[in-house]
C-alpha cells in the first residue's frame, strides 16, 4: 500500500461534510498509515494533533508523531504553476518565486507565499 494522497483524505472529509479528518490503514503487509485534513488551517492543526496522539497510542516512533499540516500556500498548491521566465546563457531569468494561479478560468498572477481559499496539495 502506498501512502494515502492528501487530495483523497480532502475529498472524503468535503465528500462527509467533516471539519476534521483522521484516516488510520493497515496495509496486507501489516504498514500502517495515518492522515490527516481539516477544512481550514485551525482544523488542520487539530486534525494533525489527533493523528499524532494516535500514532504515539499505536506506539510508533517519536519523531513520527510530531507531524504538522501543510501550509496552505501557493507554493504548495496544485493550482500554483511557477515562472521561471526564459533560459539565458547565464541560467533562467526568474527564480520562480512568482508565478500564476491556474484555479480561475484566467490564469492569475501571484506570489508563492500567499494564502488562498481555492488550496488544492500538490500531494
Amino acid at each position: 500500500m502506498k501512502a494515502i494522497p492528501i487530495s483523497k483524505v480532502k475529498a472524503i472529509r468535503e465528500d462527509l461534510g467533516a471539519t476534521h479528518l483522521v484516516i488510520f490503514a493497515i496495509a496486507e503487509n501489516g504498514q500502517q498509515h495515518v492522515a490527516t485534513h481539516g477544512k481550514t488551517q485551525a482544523n488542520a492543526n487539530e486534525a494533525a494533533k489527533a493523528g499524532n496522539k494516535l500514532k504515539v497510542t499505536l506506539g510508533w516512533p517519536g519523531d513520527l508523531c510530531t507531524a504538522t499540516p501543510l501550509e496552505r500556500k501557493c507554493k504548495n498548491c496544485d493550482f500554483y504553476k511557477p515562472y521561471y521566465g526564459i533560459h539565458c546563457f547565464n541560467g533562467w531569468s526568474q527564480d520562480g518565486s512568482h508565478g500564476f494561479c491556474l484555479y480561475e478560468p484566467k490564469r492569475t498572477n501571484t506570489d508563492q507565499e500567499l494564502k488562498c481559499s481555492h488550496f488544492e496539495p500538490k500531494c
